[in-house]
């Protein structure tokens, strides 16, 4: 377990620069209230519109929102056939932290404590820990990986902050697609360089009923890399829609699969982020 709990938190944070998080201080409107939009509305409405706008409205309208979010999950991590179990919690304070819990037949193996710039590990198997930034992951993921991308992963939103004028919209039976090539941050939200990073060949497939994210494809063409996330089984949360499943799948050399599976769902409940690193740990440091 030792040597595989660290790649499997590589794995999921390095799996995320796909997956979608936007976003804003309008309230929700619950789902009981509001009006119904017909799929021939929707093919109508895109086949007049010049851009995006309105898949990207409707989507904002529905992007579940939090400020807190407590998720025990259970997950399949499978590389080339070979397949491990684990399982865990995820703690979440909206924009700020992110807290990974990874454990396997009950015993934690490994804790995460992710911030805007900032990633901290403690392996509990080996009595040791590390601290990097998103600049690490980056060198696995051939992306500006950032904290909004993996919040955005977790709950089945869209990016945050990221241009959205240049997407192409289609409808397909009762899915909605967006497709862009080279999606940026807006250039107010750009922190540095790193940001400018191209996002790829990235397609979006939405439910036209409810506009929530069912499927996120990226690919790398160049270096002949696809990735892609399933988001399943969509759960009512309050009066929100929140994914009960999301399969990552990455298909480059090898093929891995990473199933995840969420058991319980919080909302909005007060919740700590304990990540004391006792003295006798050894700190580790990577090039």
């Amino acid at each position: 377990m030792n040597k595989l709990i660290f790649k499997y938190s590589l794995f999921l944070l390095s799996s995320l620069f796909f997956i979608a998080g936007c976003k804003t201080t309008k309230q929700l409107t619950p789902v009981a209230e509001q009006k119904p939009v017909t799929q021939a509305q929707v093919a109508d409405t895109i086949q007049k519109e010049a851009n995006s706008a309105f898949l990207f409205s409707k989507m904002k309208e529905n992007q579940f929102r939090f400020n807190r979010l407590i998720i025990k999950y259970s997950a399949n991590y499978i590389n080339n056939g070979e397949k491990t179990s684990f399982s865990g919690q995820i703690r979440l304070l909206k924009d700020s932290l992110i807290w990974i819990s990874i454990s396997k037949f009950s015993i934690e193996g490994a804790r995460l404590l992710i911030t805007n710039d900032s990633i901290w590990f403690l392996n509990r198997m080996e009595e040791n820990w590390m601290a990097t930034d998103f600049s690490y992951i980056n060198r696995f993921a051939n992306n500006a990986v950032d904290f909004d991308m993996l919040q955005a992963f977790i709950a089945g939103n869209d990016f945050s902050y990221y241009e959205t004028d240049k997407f192409k919209a289609s409808m397909n039976g009762d899915e909605c697609k967006l497709s862009t090539v080279n999606r940026h941050k807006l250039k107010k939200y750009i922190r540095n360089q790193n940001d400018m990073l191209r996002i790829l060949v990235q397609t979006l497939t939405l439910d036209s009923k409810t506009f929530k994210i069912k499927d996120v494809m990226v690919k790398e063409v160049k270096e002949n890399k696809k990735m892609r996330a399933e988001y399943l089984d969509y759960q009512q949360i309050g009066n929100q829609l929140f994914p009960g499943k999301i399969n990552v799948s990455l298909h480059a050399e090898k093929e891995i699969k990473l199933n995840l599976e969420y058991n319980k769902v919080t909302l909005d409940e007060e919740t700590n982020f304990p990540f004391k690193i006792p003295s006798s740990y050894q700190r580790v440091f990577i090039n």
